[in-house]
């Protein structure tokens, strides 16, 4: 009984952080959605989208195949199901630790949104007239918007596209690309 409560508290806590951070990033997403229908200059990654959204149903079913499963292995508390229980844990903390980091990192990048002379990049809002500078990294994998506040200077990193590179040169934003 101790081997399946651990994984389970674990999950649980994981589950209810990554519960968290999508539906934070949902109102995020219906906010740009608003956003763009008002006739806004936008820039949208098609690619990127269905792929966080896929991870995102596969995500759901699967955390709903670990519930299921772990109330099964401890109503019948078997050898087998404890392996398949144990074998969903791992990679269920797996899938949650990916969505809690990378996809977080590369959503940033579906929609970068201009009105009124601001840009929305995910939930970050400034005015156009706050960049200092907007820059690819040597390697082409990131955009490196630097970003003038009243403290010092925020740094906002999106990931590369060649689409967002033209849409921003098209705004006649300043720009650095190499």
């Amino acid at each position: 009984m101790k081997l399946i409560i651990f994984p389970l508290l674990i999950s649980l806590v994981l589950m209810a952080y990554a519960f968290y951070i999508a539906i934070k990033d949902w109102k995020y997403f219906k906010q740009i959605q608003k956003l763009i229908k008002q006739d806004s200059k936008y820039f949208q990654n098609p690619k990127l989208l269905y792929v966080c959204l896929g991870y995102l149903i596969s995500l759901i079913i699967f955390s709903l195949a670990f519930v299921i499963i772990t109330i099964i292995c401890l109503v019948f508390m078997t050898n087998v199901m404890l392996l398949v229980q144990s074998i969903i844990c791992v990679v269920y903390m797996i899938m949650l630790i990916i969505w809690i980091t990378l996809i977080q990192n590369k959503i940033k990048s579906i929609y970068v949104v201009v009105k009124n002379n601001k840009i929305v990049i995910w939930d970050k809002v400034f005015g156009l007239e706050e960049i200092e500078i907007i820059k690819n990294d040597i390697k082409r994998k990131k955009i490196i918007f630097k970003v003038k506040e009243i403290e010092g200077y925020d740094i906002i990193k999106v990931s590369y596209h060649w689409e967002l590179k033209d849409f921003l040169i098209e705004l006649k934003m300043k720009t650095e690309f190499i």
